[in-house]
């Protein structure tokens, strides 16, 4: 467990706009910042953090919380795995016991491999610098490769013994048993109960994952310990923890600097990330040899829309590696791509330059994607018609997935030129790949193939927006719950709110100043009313807690109360408020919109109309009830005490329905 004092500390020291902003790119609006929502997929960025509330709140999906809610929500973690993880980033101790080998069994699978990986991060690094065979071997290569000792620390660097099991042997008597081992990847497990090392005589890279925790490994041999039967690079298998498609090596060390220039740059290999990052060259990482995929895409996606791809001489490596960039345009991003002097890739063109002679290259070389595709494929056409023709439909193809209007007429008119082709023809291919594809979408959800008119018709409908008709639906009645919530949510953002209150007394108007909380305590105490939910009963009895120890900031304490329960559903309604518009000023706006933080006297009238609400619906709930007493077989006495209730059950409800309206007869 981690003492409270230790919570309070890690919860005062996390600013939630550094803490989101490791994952999400915002920016600043007012007093607040916005994003793209890293919990749904979305366009127009709907996910707002307030440094002075110290939450977050998507007003496109709902989620919300402060930073411990948002580390829990991204990263899956429990409420104690976010409090280290925010410890960590922050370097507060958390003086927690260690694990002892009984705890460590007792641990689900997910967290022992997360547990595991770590250890054998720590392994791997101390081989690197304590034993003899890692510091001739694996020092030795790395200090070749020019990286220092800072940045070897950096990225967590390490080697494996070349002794077949020796890895195995040490976890195993640390208490991790062989089972989790095999999980993990991290050892072989063959016929006899005979096991190895997966990674032996190797150099290691540690790969880590959005939020910084060991997830996988790569390994290369030593030349001078490789076979004609070793392979160079070997990775960590797919694990309940690691999957390669959905990791980019070196993001979390870079995600910070991608998020500051707004731009990242994709490379292929581990020594590529090295390299670039020791010369200066921050936001830089890699797919690890494999295609890139959506999963990798969208991470870089989460703090810039630019990616530049950096390739090495090799054109039949950038062929293969082409066809996958296509899915960069799909989700709306700018990609461009620089080609190196013949003979470099990131690794050596980074040991020989500075970061200025690197970025300038790179600035001078870069070209989008498109024209670089467009330019390296018309090499292999010459002279031939069939060849020329299957490239246009190919560049067409890409062009097509640019859903922006304005790029995709730029890239036409460019590639026009590229491809000596005249403009018109290139607009009705890429427009006819277009509206395929939404036809293609549209039958794939329908599952069946059209008749050749139905395909005709329904191409035609693609090129025209539907106009549809607004649909005018009745109001849903509310339910005792939902009206619950809605004074719970007054209480949350508006309860430390002062009103007037006018009360009548032989004749005379008095006026006194109360606090809303207070208001909405007396009125339900006064009708002896408690709240049906039992989640928001105790909520309820919590704040009224706080309330009488003290008089500000009632929501920060709940929102760090020890109970996880009542920390959730708080940050569930706290309210972050939009940006009020520039128009807000205008008289003739404020004449006719009415918001609730206006005016006290129109706060009052809401809440006295909510409390009577929930009483319209418990008062119908008890006649309901009597209503059903009556179908009973009873004595007459006890029918006329029915009878005499239900009208005075009728009369109050006639009064309340009276003062809230119509709406209120479907309750």
């Amino acid at each position: 467990m981690i003492k409270r004092e230790i919570v309070e500390d890690i919860l005062n020291t996390a600013r939630i706009e550094e803490v989101v902003g490791d994952f999400v790119r915002l920016t600043k609006r007012g007093v607040n910042y916005v994003g793209t929502c890293p919990f749904h997929n979305e366009k127009t960025p709907s996910f707002v953090v307030s440094s002075v509330k110290g939450m977050f709140k998507c007003f496109g999906c709902g989620v919300g919380g402060d930073s411990v809610k948002f580390i829990m929500e991204h990263e899956k973690y429990s409420y104690l795995e976010a409090l280290r993880y925010l410890a960590n980033k922050y370097n507060i101790e958390l003086h927690e016991e260690k694990q002892t080998p009984a705890q460590i069994k007792e641990l689900n699978e997910k967290e022992t491999l997360y547990t595991i990986s770590a250890y054998a991060k720590d392994c791997f690094s101390t081989n690197l610098r304590e034993t003899e065979e890692g510091k001739s071997l694996g020092l030795t290569y790395f200090k070749e490769r020019g990286f220092s000792i800072k940045t070897i620390e950096k990225f967590q660097l390490g080697y494996a013994s070349q002794e077949r099991d020796a890895f195995t042997k040490q976890a195993l008597k640390k208490g991790y048993s062989i089972e989790n081992l095999e999980k993990s990847g991290l050892t072989i497990v063959k016929e006899n109960n005979y096991y190895i090392d997966r990674f032996q005589g190797r150099v290691i890279f540690p790969i880590h994952n959005f939020s910084g925790r060991v997830i996988g490994f790569g390994g290369r041999i030593l030349s001078a310990i490789q076979t004609t039967h070793t392979a160079k690079y070997i990775n960590s298998p797919e694990t309940g923890i690691y999957h390669k498609s959905d990791v980019l090596y070196g993001l979390f060390v870079a995600k910070t600097a991608i998020n500051k220039e707004d731009k990242c740059f994709l490379v292929e290999g581990y020594t590529d990330v090295i390299s670039l990052y020791q010369t200066g060259i921050e936001n830089v990482v890699a797919s690890s040899g494999t295609s890139l995929t959506v999963g990798q895409i969208k991470l870089i996606r989460r703090l810039t829309k630019n990616i530049t791809i950096i390739y090495d001489g090799d054109s039949a490596g950038i062929k293969a590696a082409l066809r996958g960039i296509s899915l960069i345009l799909k989700e709306e991003m700018n990609v461009r791509v620089v080609l190196l002097p013949e003979g470099e890739d990131p690794d050596s063109f980074a040991r020989k330059n500075t970061a200025d002679e690197c970025l300038t290259y790179i600035k001078e070389q870069e070209e989008s994607f498109i024209q670089f595709k467009t330019k390296l494929l018309l090499k292999d056409v010459e002279n031939d018609p069939i060849k020329k023709a299957q490239l246009i439909n190919d560049i067409a193809t890409d062009i097509s997935l640019i859903k922006d209007l304005t790029m995709r007429s730029i890239f036409i008119q460019e590639c026009s030129k590229l491809l000596n082709i005249a403009e018109d023809p290139l607009v009705k291919i890429v427009n006819k790949i277009r509206v395929k594809k939404l036809y293609d979408d549209a039958r794939s959800r329908e599952n069946e193939q059209p008749s050749a008119e139905e395909e005709k018709q329904t191409l035609l409908e693609a090129t025209v927006l539907p106009i549809i008709p607004p649909i005018n639906l009745p109001p849903q009645p509310l339910s005792l719950e939902n009206v619950e919530r809605v004074i719970l949510s007054v209480l949350v953002n508006r309860g430390e709110k002062t009103v007037c209150i006018c009360n009548k007394e032989n004749e005379q108007e008095n006026e006194f100043i109360i606090r809303l909380d207070q208001f909405i305590f007396d009125d339900l105490h006064n009708d002896n009313i408690i709240f049906e939910n039992k989640l928001y009963r105790k909520f309820f009895d919590v704040y009224a807690d706080v309330a009488e120890k003290q008089q500000k900031d009632i929501a920060a304490v709940l929102r760090r109360h020890e109970n996880e329960e009542i920390r959730n559903l708080c940050m569930e309604l706290e309210e972050i408020p939009l940006e009020a518009s520039p128009a807000w000023g205008s008289d003739r706006i404020k004449s006719y919109i009415r918001y609730i933080d206006n005016d006290d006297s129109k706060l009052l009238e809401d809440v006295i109309r909510t409390l009577q609400m929930l009483k319209l619906i418990i008062l119908k709930r008890i006649r309901k009830k009597k209503q059903e007493e009556l179908k009973q077989p009873l004595s007459e006495d006890d029918e006329l005490i029915l009878l005499y209730e239900i009208k005075q059950l009728d009369e109050k409800i006639a009064e309340i329905e009276k003062v809230l309206g119509v709406v209120c007869r479907q309750l």
